[in-house]
């Protein structure tokens, strides 16, 4: 009986240190952070500026999209090549009121950072001749968007809070 309770206790200890090893492995290591992460910096800094509470994890109003999950990147069909990005999300406004949208990504390496860099060119086109020609208020916003580059993270951003956002993205992203 007492070799079974620590046999059961060995195992026990092995399968702990298996399952905390795998979640070691999934976290990025010291000093990186993951899009995800730096998309939910930006949702807490818009919910303090718009004075509202996250629902769910995400802005009220907003769609928070997974650039790795086909399904959601319906909508982005063409535009951007999956094989490209290495994790990324996409905050976009639900209505089609606001010219608000903002992209984070990581590339697989530098070639593909450049890809995904073009690809957001093709959205800020796509969003100019959509905003120009619907909503001119909106419009002002588009013609001052911003692309960022930092090693293989990329940041699109088009909001009345660029500036916190940029300034958010390169402290995040090291």
């Amino acid at each position: 009986m007492k070799n079974l309770k620590l046999m059961l206790g060995a195992l026990l200890m092995i399968v702990l240190t298996v399952g905390c090893s795998k979640d070691k492995q999934e976290t990025p290591s010291s000093g990186e952070v993951s899009p995800k992460e730096v998309i939910n910096q930006i949702q807490a800094e818009l919910a303090k500026a718009y004075d509202v509470s996250l629902e769910d994890g995400v802005l009220p109003g907003y769609a928070l999209i997974d650039m790795t999950n086909q399904d959601e990147m319906a909508m982005y069909e063409g535009i951007f090549n999956p094989e490209d990005i290495k994790s990324g999300y996409i905050l976009q406004n639900l209505m089609n009121v606001r010219s608000e949208l903002i992209m984070v990504a990581e590339g697989k390496d530098a070639k593909a950072t450049e890809s995904i860099k073009s690809s957001y060119e093709k959205v800020l086109s796509n969003q100019e001749a959509t905003w120009s020609t619907y909503l001119p208020d909106q419009y002002e916003l588009v013609k001052n968007n911003k692309i960022k580059t930092k090693g293989n993270y990329i940041l699109y951003v088009t909001s009345e809070e660029s500036e916190k956002i940029i300034k958010l993205f390169e402290k995040a992203v090291k």
